[in-house]
């Protein structure tokens, strides 16, 4: 067989006129937000169920709400200082890696909560927790950011997102009726379980979206780059440091930081005394409390999926806004209500406002972030989230001795709406700062596509000619 016969085409001059980039279709796209989601809800189910029974095995311990406030402090302490850190690891090495250990991490210290014989190796467990685990959401965060389409990011943003208010809906009513029937150990073993079907979902179901390869590639065009502009190696490496990997402007991305931190404060600085007024002042049940928690629950789950793609339509700054102001409400529902069909109706609100925040929120920390730094990025927004977490409830302690319970609850109230402010002042549109964050090189990429195009036109053009000629009598 001649090679003409083998290669029908050989020799032949094709002219392309489309250039088709492979990647995942949409139907895979979806099976694996969904299976992520599903993941991080079976996990924060887990978290859900114990968060009822903490102020209860403190109480068995000889504490109240200043323990209660140190092992909280404790938790997000480990997280602000883990979180960067693991967050730049999912960056280096793949997104699904760090979201194994995160699991595993998960049900090996719910397994050591039932051992722990004090107050004492009780704070030292939780704030291993908070570390270990600090890689979870920015990885999973990072996944979906990796394979969604920008235009539709908040809105599978909230799709995963909403999976961590699924926890709260079954989590803490769960919890409640596994303590009150089955004493202490139960919460926690359920919640180690919910762990290991999460981690059996992850291993089995979710792919690596940073691969090797794409990490690779990544390293060879940013090294192009640096040389095509002269730089040198140690201008390659400044590249990936922490300070070149911050978005830009600073504004926007400090804006966002102080949103997630005045909102973790918030509630960080109310949580303990809360549940200490629910049972002690207002008489409720662990049951009581775990129905309210699932209502914001159910709000959050409900919102953010159904109302995550609204700041995709619209600037995420209103979306940010309004949901500001609903989260707010809750704090003031504490101060002025103690009836609990209106408490449950204020924590609906709540939610459905945060459920606007979070996933658009979150869509501008991705809008304005390249994509070699996602996980690292996301990883400082946890770290602000974790720094309102720390100086909640560490104010927790200095306020209680001097502040009744409602007074707190007003505080809060007016220090959140100060993020609604700041959002009004500082957040300009999402689609300005994408453009700064990913116009440059997009640009220099759209360039260079153009130029490659052109280029290989004038050679097919050329090869034709000669070819004319050549055949020419």
């Amino acid at each position: 067989m001649s090679p003409k016969d083998q290669h029908p085409h050989l020799g032949e001059i094709v002219e392309a006129t489309e250039v088709v980039a492979g990647g995942l279709s949409e139907r895979r796209m979806k099976a694996i937000v969904w299976m992520l989601a599903g993941s991080v809800a079976l996990q924060m189910t887990g978290f859900g169920i114990i968060m009822p029974i903490f102020a209860k095995r403190l109480e068995e311990f000889g504490s109240g709400v200043e323990a209660l406030g140190l092992m909280t402090m404790s938790f997000a302490l480990a997280q602000l200082v883990a979180g960067p850190i693991i967050g730049s690891l999912a960056d280096r090495i793949g997104r699904k890696p760090v979201i194994l250990f995160s699991l595993l991490a998960f049900i090996a210290t719910n397994l050591g909560f039932l051992f722990a014989p004090n107050t004492g190796v009780f704070l030292v467990v939780r704030a291993l927790e908070g570390g270990l685990t600090a890689g979870l959401l920015p990885s999973a965060l990072g996944v979906v950011a990796d394979i969604v389409p920008t235009d539709r990011r908040a809105q599978w943003v909230g799709i995963v997102m909403g999976a961590l208010g699924a926890g709260f809906i079954f989590g803490p009513v769960v919890g409640g009726v596994l303590f009150e029937w089955m004493g202490y150990e139960a919460p926690f073993i359920a919640s180690a379980g919910m762990g290991f079907l999460a981690l059996v979902a992850a291993a089995s179901l979710v792919p690596e979206s940073r691969t090797r390869a794409v990490r690779l590639r990544e390293k060879l065009r940013l090294r192009r780059e640096s040389e095509s502009e002269g730089s040198t190696d140690k201008a390659v490496h400044a590249q990936n440091s922490l300070w070149a990997s911050l978005p830009r402007p600073f504004k926007v991305f400090g804006t966002l930081l102080l949103i997630d931190f005045l909102l973790s404060f918030t509630f960080g600085f109310v949580e303990p005394q809360m549940v200490f007024y629910f049972y002690n002042d207002l008489g409720w049940t662990p049951i009581q409390f775990g129905i309210v928690a699932g209502a914001f629950g159910l709000a959050l789950v409900i919102g953010q999926t159904t109302l995550g793609r609204l700041s995709d339509r619209i600037d995420r700054r209103p979306v940010i806004t309004a949901g500001i102001l609903l989260f707010a409400m809750f704090f003031f529902g504490l101060w002025f209500t103690d009836n609990f069909v209106l408490m449950l109706l204020v924590a609906v609100i709540a939610g459905l406002g945060e459920a606007l925040i979070m996933p658009a929120a979150s869509a501008f920390y991705l809008d304005i972030t390249s994509e070699q730094h996602r996980s690292r990025v996301m990883g400082i927004k946890e770290s602000a989230v974790s720094l309102g977490g720390v100086l909640g409830p560490l104010m927790v302690v200095v306020a209680a001795s001097v502040m009744s319970p409602k007074e707190m609850f007003a505080t809060a109230g007016f220090v959140a709406l100060t993020g609604a402010v700041a959002a009004v002042a500082f957040l300009a549109k999402p689609k300005e700062e994408s453009l700064i964050a990913g116009g440059v090189s997009e640009g220099v990429s759209n360039q260079r596509s153009l130029a490659a195009q052109s280029a290989l036109r004038r050679v097919v053009i050329a090869a034709r000619t000669v070819r004319s000629h050549r055949i020419s009598p």
